[in-house]
């Protein structure tokens, strides 16, 4: 094995046990956008709204996480829907890509009671920038061992849920990442990774508590093979089913803080800020926000009332 080879391969054999470790991209933009909870809600909650997102984790700091979504969903046809969603992480050097598609299914048990079955497949991939560190006074690596960005090979994923509604009340359970063998990178074949798969439940209820006024408490438990499991305890205020606060609890010790409106018909916007309150977990901000737009319903809004 050759020096430049040699080199490759430990520096992703470190950023592979790095990868392994990490859970998919984090997101509170679930009380506008329920697909990104689990693909059972695709053409259920909001359908033609497509979704952007961007987060940005330890704000001030050079190389912190970055991530992008871009959803869509919709109805299928009676009880089925569809929805599509990318999703781009960037933490340093080290690169993430999903692209999946979801199918659902609404069984209806009765008037009031339904089951969403959700299914997603698709793609993953993940790159090193290594010549990002090149002019890095600290990287003690020769650069003629390491000239090029390493990538791998595309690797195959699904996600499955399945959801549970009766009135106001809400429980689901997801796992994510689903997938069979060993994936490589083109560079270093002798390094093997897997995606780390993540299990997920979620329950929620909405009480309407006054004629214009609606709360949802939420919770949340994620989890995984060598990955703690995380407890997240929400809770959302929302005046007229057009505008709306939010505050979060997220294990160890993150506090959040949300706000958003149905701007107008077709269009929703959403802000998160998240701050630490655990000293050992730094100083380190948060920032996500989101945006929805349902081009259909914004073209035909004219002089009609507006609903959500």
């Amino acid at each position: 094995m050759n020096m430049k080879k040699l080199a490759i391969l430990s520096i992703l054999t470190v950023l592979a046990i790095t990868a392994q470790a990490q859970q998919s991209p984090l997101s509170e933009s679930y009380f506008m956008d329920k697909y990104t909870l689990a693909p059972s809600y695709a053409g259920n909650f909001n359908p033609k709204y497509a979704f952007l997102g961007y987060r940005s984790d330890w704000s001030g700091i050079n190389g912190g996480p970055m991530t992008f979504r871009l959803s869509f969903n919709d109805v299928l046809m009676q009880k089925a829907g569809w929805g599509a969603r990318i999703v781009f992480d960037k933490a340093g050097i080290f690169n993430q890509l999903y692209a999946v598609g979801s199918y659902s299914y609404n069984l209806t048990v009765s008037d009031e009671h339904h089951i969403l079955f959700g299914l997603s497949a698709g793609l993953y991939h993940n790159s090193v920038n290594l010549t990002d560190y090149y002019s890095d006074p600290n990287y003690n690596i020769d650069p003629a061992l390491v000239q090029e960005d390493v990538a791998s090979k595309v690797k195959f994923l699904s996600d499955a849920s399945v959801v549970y509604l009766y009135k106001g009340f809400e429980a689901g359970v997801v796992l994510s990442n689903i997938s069979f063998g060993d994936a490589t990178y083109k560079k270093a074949e002798d390094l093997k990774y897997n995606p780390i798969s993540v299990f997920q439940f979620h329950t929620s209820y909405l009480f309407n508590v006054a004629e214009m006024w609606d709360i949802v408490p939420f919770v949340l438990v994620r989890g995984g093979k060598n990955i703690k499991t995380q407890l997240e305890i929400a809770s959302q205020v929302v005046w007229n089913k057009r505008i709306w606060g939010s505050v979060v609890y997220r294990d160890p010790g993150t506090l959040g803080l949300g706000l958003g409106a149905n701007i107008d018909r077709g269009l929703k916007i959403g802000y998160n800020f998240n701050f630490a309150t655990n000293v050992s977990m730094g100083i380190y901000n948060n920032h996500e926000v989101t945006i929805g737009f349902n081009i259909f319903e914004y073209l035909n809004k004219k002089d009609a009332p507006m609903v959500e």
